[in-house]
This record gives structure tokens, C-alpha cells and sequence, in this order.
């Protein structure tokens, strides 16, 4: 997707259309992961995934930690 750099203060900004702000139900303030790799010209934007909505964890990262947990299993058990 092809979109222009706005000038944001002394900085530059990316807006993004309103369509996939509603699909990815990003809001004002929402953290993003941005990458730069200048040797090839290429920039990440990445959501960091909600650990937390409303004090509790989101589902998908208890899915995470319950995953984690599951994988290293083995470990734990040679560690205690």
C-alpha cells in the first residue's frame, strides 16, 4: 500500500486509511514497533500485541505465556 509522509511537527508521520484502522481497531496512541533497515530502504510498522485491556490479561497473550510455558516444559522440569 502506497501512502505519503505528512509533516507532524519538526517530524514526519504515516497516516493510515480509516478502513484498516477499523479492521485492526487501532485508537490514538496505540504503540507501534517501527524497524528500519536503510541498507535495503525498508521500513516495519508493526502492533505490539495488548498484553492488557481493562487491568486483565487479553486472551491472546495468555495464549502466548500458556504457549511459552508449553514449550519450555522441559526445561522447567531439568531446572527444579
Amino acid at each position: 500500500m502506497k501512502r505519503k509522509l505528512v509533516k507532524s511537527g519538526n517530524s514526519l508521520a504515516v497516516t493510515l486509511p480509516s478502513d484498516l484502522v477499523k479492521e485492526l481497531g487501532i485508537k490514538p496512541g496505540t504503540e507501534v514497533d517501527v524497524n528500519a533497515d536503510p541498507a535495503r530502504e525498508v521500513i516495519t510498522i508493526r502492533l505490539q500485541p495488548r498484553q492488557f485491556e481493562g487491568g486483565k490479561a487479553t486472551r491472546k497473550f495468555r495464549q502466548m505465556v500458556n504457549d511459552l510455558l508449553t514449550e519450555r516444559a522441559e526445561v522447567h522440569r531439568r531446572l527444579s
